[in-house]
């Protein structure tokens, strides 16, 4: 039986429709003066007032406040000029009694002058010039895109361990034009943001020459001060670090030693952070163009600290719980620490990965990187993440390709491989490349992703065991059966331990044939893929010698080839 929408025979069901019912006709009215609203609209456009500074006299003809720009430029040209009594017209000094609202106006501005030039960076493209403040370039993503506002944050400044917002307000007086003034709220806060971001007292003891401006709208002491900060805290951070190199070589204890060396590169970061954010805060108080660049590098500083110490820390202790110095896993009687070791060297890859990734969005978040270092027109349209994607799309292929070996323990820490004709053993697996020791103890460096593309033997990827062939090419006329004889004796004869006990794997074969001569295989099982090379190599010296020996004995030869190699190239 078909059922209309919301009918139910249930007593629970009769009962629901009166409740549906009145939140349908709930939501259609909040609908319909929402409507009503948005078709007015007068009084969304600014806040309502009965007075603005009625304490200050009236405004002079150059103290423009009819859009946001026009206030901005306004009130930095009449400070530039020393007319903070005018630019107080500027500011809402509601809570400012009427009778010192002339003298504390004037102040107020003086604070906010410093605040807007040592903490504030004004985007003119994002400031509107039109009464409304509408966007002239609105973001489709923006449900309020093409709305009027009546209110606009400037930038974001921390008071407390808090942002607090510099903000401008449209306000109408009664019976008055509406007009943008720095907001209430943010006026209220200027003295305790001057407290902390006005010049110190170092600062006003300085030379008025050092205090005039020099370039880029920059005092003469940043330029001077900034590169000699730079200078000696990164002195103080190569000092500490010598010290801590001294104190590691002082210690017995392997473990201690990495453990204390593994803290020399984020004491480096931490030291020189320390004295940068702690000069700049408590001695200099830079201009808001260097202070947008130092705030979030003193923040990456210290995250870029705690990411490498942890890192440093997890891979020095891991190795030597893992793989302590100068062991060879290579060995058959390591099979169960290889894959233990190539395990533990995935999950510390992944975990590098979390804290890397959990230190860039701390950063981000925190430092409002797109915003303070001028980006936020490259964030907000995705260009930033296309260009950090092709920048590190490289680092990041083989990070997830090293993780891929360790996970899938495909070349083990510790085996023995044949990779590009290179006799070698996998003796790290790195986030960007491979190590391998070849033969000759030199050592071969591979990035993981052409390592991971190109094929490979694994000689020990499941037992240790293996057959090696020796391949000889041989006359026509060669006794096969006296080989197979001479076979078996050289190969017990030269075992020190490196033949399997199944001694029926020995086999002689003759595995191709042609007109110039017959091509034998000689199967030669080995326990041990690290001294099968070296075992081969004897016993391929020794028959070889030993057919010469034939040939030289008989007229004529029978066992070496009738024609020479270069002819039969």
């Amino acid at each position: 039986m078909s059922v209309l929408p919301f009918q139910c025979s249930s007593r629970f069901g009769r009962g629901l429709r009166p409740g549906l019912l009145a939140i349908c006709l709930t939501l259609i009215s909040l609908a319909l003066t929402g409507a009503g609203t948005a078709q007015d609209g007068g009084g969304m456009q600014w806040f309502e007032a009965d007075t603005l500074n009625p304490g200050l006299p009236d405004p002079p003809s150059d103290v423009l406040r009819d859009t946001p720009q026009a206030t901005m430029e306004s009130f930095l040209a009449l400070s530039r000029d020393g007319r903070y009594e005018d630019a107080a017209h500027l500011l809402d000094l509601t809570g400012v009694p009427e009778a010192e609202q002339v003298e504390r106006g004037a102040s107020l501005a003086r604070m906010l002058e410093t605040i807007i030039d040592r903490r504030v960076v004004v985007d003119w493209h994002s400031l509107p010039d039109v009464p409304d403040a509408v966007d002239a370039t609105p973001s489709s993503n923006d449900p309020f895109a093409a709305q009027p506002r009546r209110s606009l944050r400037l930038w974001l400044v921390d008071l407390d361990n808090r942002p607090v917002s510099i903000r401008l307000n449209r306000i109408a007086p009664e019976g008055a034009e509406p007009v943008w003034v720095f907001a209430r709220q943010s006026v209220q806060n200027l003295p305790a943001l001057f407290a902390i971001y006005g010049p110190s007292e170092f600062e006003e003891a300085l030379p008025d020459v050092l205090r005039t401006d020099a370039l880029w709208g920059l005092m003469t002491w940043e330029l001077i001060g900034l590169p000699l900060l730079v200078i000696g805290a990164l002195a103080l951070g190569l000092l500490m670090r010598r010290y801590i190199m001294r104190l590691a070589d002082s210690r017995e204890s392997e473990l201690s030693r990495l453990v204390i060396r593994s803290l020399c590169t984020p004491l480096l970061f931490f030291v020189i952070t320390f004295v940068v954010g702690t000069v700049t805060t408590n001695v200099f108080v830079f201009s808001g163009r260097i202070s947008a660049v130092l705030s979030p590098l003193v923040i990456i500083g210290y995250v870029l600290a705690v990411m490498i110490l942890l890192m440093n820390v997890v891979d020095a202790v891991l190795d030597q719980l893992v793989v302590k110095q100068d062991e060879d896993l290579s060995a058959k009687e390591q099979e169960a620490r290889r894959g233990f070791a190539t395990q533990v060297t995935a999950w510390r890859r992944a975990l590098m990965v979390i804290v890397f990734l959990a230190g860039a969005g701390f950063v981000l978040t925190s430092a409002n990187v797109f915003r303070t270092l001028g980006f936020s027109l490259i964030g907000a349209a995705g260009i930033a993440t296309v260009v950090l994607g092709f920048a590190g799309r490289d680092i990041l292929s083989n990070i997830l390709s090293s993780m891929q070996i360790a996970l899938n323990q495909s070349a083990r820490i510790g085996d023995t491989i044949l990779y590009k004709d290179y006799f070698c053993v996998v003796e790290r697996i790195n986030f960007t490349y491979v190590q391998l020791r070849v033969w000759d103890r030199t050592r071969l460096m591979v990035p993981v992703r052409e390592f991971v593309a190109e094929p490979f033997e694994n000689w020990t990827a499941m037992t240790p065991e293996l057959h090696r062939v020796i391949k000889l090419r041989l006359g026509h006329g060669a006794d096969v059966e006296r080989l197979r004889e001479a076979f078996y004796g050289i190969a017990v004869d030269l075992d020190e331990g490196d033949m399997t006990e199944d001694t029926d794997a020995l086999a002689v074969r003759v595995a191709d044939q042609d007109t110039l001569g017959i091509e034998v295989w000689f199967i030669l099982p080995c326990n041990d893929a690290n001294s099968a090379w070296t075992y081969t190599c004897r016993v391929r010296e020794a028959l070889i010698a030993e057919i010469a020996r034939w040939d030289a004995e008989e007229d004529g030869g029978r066992y070496l080839p009738e024609i020479a190699a270069s002819e039969a190239a």
